[in-house]
């Protein structure tokens, strides 16, 4: 399992509910199933879209898995120990959280553009809205991640160990992979340049 943690302003209920991405021809329902784990995904957009901010309203963290096939209880119980840990600071009526796992219906496509193979793995996507429910503050329970990266690694170890997953450490990506070259395998384009960045 690998764990990313990403700061989002907007359309994080589209994109889980139809998939919609820029240059994605496939929606939601033909490439995944959904596997809710945890919460109501109305109420966390509700409460994200209540935030008056310009600024990033949830936290978008991406437990991905290498392993082919993963347990919906499984994926459940791991979901419980992440929010046990990244909410170890808060009380329960404090937070609102969300996650749910897509599993593969579409288990590989043709990159557009070198027209390689690409595998899908079975994913968990988990939103947290950045507001502390009784305080109304913001709510950050990873900080600055770039300071608490190690934190993330130790539980992401932990988990990887404790359920006999791949861990990320064992098995590094050969290629560098970024989001410009994500876009482009779906869309058959390519990046150049100073547009490449």
């Amino acid at each position: 399992m690998l764990i990313r943690v990403r700061g989002y302003h907007d359309g994080i209920k589209d994109y889980l509910e139809k998939g919609q991405k820029q240059g994605r021809e496939m929606e939601r329902d033909e490439m995944d199933e959904r596997v809710i784990l945890a919460g109501d995904l109305d109420l966390t957009n509700d409460i994200i879209q209540s935030i008056d901010t310009d600024a990033e309203r949830y936290l978008n963290v991406t437990l991905s898995f290498k392993e082919d096939e993963v347990d919906h209880e499984l994926l459940g119980e791991i979901v419980r120990e992440f929010e046990a840990f990244a909410f170890a600071a808060y009380r329960r009526d404090e937070y609102n959280f969300y996650a749910e796992a897509h599993v593969p219906r579409i288990k590989s496509y043709a990159d557009r553009k070198t027209g390689e193979p690409v595998e899908r793995k079975v994913h968990v996507h988990i939103v947290i809205p950045e507001m502390n429910l009784v305080t109304g503050r913001r709510l950050d329970p990873f900080g600055k991640v770039d300071h608490n990266e190690r934190y993330l690694e130790a539980f992401q170890e932990h988990i990887n160990a404790k359920y006999g997953l791949a861990s990320p450490k064992d098995n590094r990506r050969v290629q560098f992979t970024d989001a410009s070259e994500m876009i482009s395998r779906y869309k058959g384009d390519v990046f150049e340049g100073a547009n490449r960045e």
